[in-house]
């Protein structure tokens, strides 16, 4: 079973917006980026110190044009809902649509960590992901040296904590992990 989305979506709590990617975030998304190498890259690979505007332009072309049409992973861009101001990024990965279960991943940008920005925008997207997709399980895997990911992922309320030793990453790399697994009952 698939669900499918029309692009673009936008949901907000009218303070944080979580929307569709679009074109005109290359910049503001590589702003945002670059800002939070020193923070981001030693949990999120992607980001390093020769992060450039290219690879930020592919990827948002990619989760628009692909990611979306094929079900598979669904990105948003993380926005002030008032300012517009691009706040960093968020999204439901390894979708699995036989087991509806998928992975919840998120980033904010260093000068707006610490405000709520991620626990608001990843309430949002289980939100999304419950709703919408009607999966049946969403699984936030963070690092346990990721204090600040591991704070953001006990605030969403989960069913289900688990330590995971020697876990590989996307990237092959193995490392110590908790999983925090949440359910539909879980969203109030």
């Amino acid at each position: 079973m698939t669900a499918t989305v029309e692009i673009p979506a936008e949901f907000s709590d009218g303070t944080i917006t979580i929307r569709t990617h679009q074109s005109s975030d290359v910049h503001p998304y590589f702003e945002a980026a670059r800002e939070s190498i020193a923070e981001v890259s030693r949990h999120l690979p992607w980001l390093h110190q020769e992060y450039a505007i290219e690879e930020a332009r592919v990827w948002i072309e990619k989760t628009v044009r692909s990611l979306w049409k094929q079900q598979s992973e669904y990105h948003f861009a993380i926005t002030d809902a008032i300012t517009g101001t691009f706040l960093g990024g968020c999204g439901l990965d390894e979708v699995n649509w036989t087991n509806q279960t998928a992975n919840l991943g998120y980033w904010v940008r260093t000068s707006r960590t610490r405000q709520g920005v991620a626990t608001a925008a990843s309430r949002l997207l289980v939100q999304f992901g419950f709703e919408r997709l009607q999966l049946k399980r969403i699984d936030v895997v963070t690092s346990i040296e990721n204090v600040p990911s591991e704070r953001v992922a006990e605030k969403l309320n989960p069913s289900e904590k688990k330590y995971v030793k020697n876990r590989a990453s996307t990237e092959g790399n193995t490392e110590d992990t908790i999983v925090f697994s949440l359910f539909p009952q879980d969203v109030p």
